[in-house]
């Protein structure tokens, strides 16, 4: 998952289509009956993935479900992108911004005389050719913010989390476990879990303690966010989604086939 690149196929075991080469006639030869494509055979459903569940302490407790209603594999990867570049594109401030030869200050009396000095003849010392002057076609102010439909986004997000379900660690509820906001100790618990030194961490918490967004503000490589505010960037650009319990509820309850997200 380090790389944005979704290949929905490769971590749901979603078939791809089959096609068969069909016997082309030539030119003035006999008739030849053409060979019958083979039925084609795609999942439409994608089975519920077990995902490892740990303690606080870093011992296995057996595992949990993800069961998400995810989007067709053959519009899986174009909907997702389109999440993403939605999501990336309106984080956009839009407020690049430069002077043309009219909003530059000065400029206003003519350099020197038009004939007999030699020079090329001016009109303003602002004239974008010179330093100092104007901006040919410059950044102005602009809204890059665009549009998708709301059960569009959240079918992307679903499957997006479906996809990283072999990626994913669930873990017990943290708010009665973290009790200091202590980086270090967090980090070991990190390590514990099975993350790597140098990993991205997508942490989904539920209601979290303000303990746990001190613990985890400082690290660089971990991302934590409310259940309610995930996003769809953190989610595939992590190497390892931590899950909270509580929190991994909620996504089965919402993006499961009879959630809220489509009602």
């Amino acid at each position: 998952m380090s790389s944005l690149a979704f290949s929905l196929s490769a971590r749901a075991n979603v078939a791809t289509r089959l096609k068969a080469p069909v016997q082309q006639q030539r030119r003035g030869a006999a008739v030849v009956s053409k060979a019958k494509p083979a039925s084609t055979k795609r999942d439409v459903t994608v089975m519920a993935a077990d995902v490892g569940k740990m303690s606080f302490a870093g011992e296995s407790a057996g595992t949990a479900t993800l069961d998400l209603k995810i989007a067709r594999p053959e519009v899986a990867k174009g909907l997702v992108h389109k999440y993403v570049v939605m999501v990336r594109q309106n984080a956009r401030r839009g407020t690049a911004s430069t002077l043309t030869k009219a909003e530059v200050r000065g400029g206003g009396r003519k350099p020197f005389k038009q004939k007999g000095t030699g020079n090329a003849r001016a009109g303003s010392t602002r004239t974008p050719l010179k330093p100092g002057g104007g901006v040919i076609f410059g950044p102005k102010p602009k809204d890059w913010s665009i549009k998708m439909n709301k059960k569009e986004r959240r079918l992307a997000m679903a499957t997006a989390l479906q996809s990283c379900a072999e990626d994913m660690i669930v873990v017990d509820d943290l708010s009665d476990k973290v009790t200091t906001p202590k980086t270090k100790a967090f980090a070991t618990a990190l390590k514990s879990w099975g993350v790597a030194e140098g990993q991205k961490v997508y942490l989904i918490t539920k209601d979290a303690s303000e303990n746990i967004t001190l613990s985890t503000r400082n690290m660089e490589k971990v991302v934590q966010s409310d259940i309610k505010h995930l996003n769809v960037y953190d989610v595939l650009n992590a190497d390892k989604v931590v899950v909270e319990e509580a929190a991994l509820q909620y996504i089965n309850d919402f993006y499961s086939a009879g959630g809220g997200a489509w009602a």
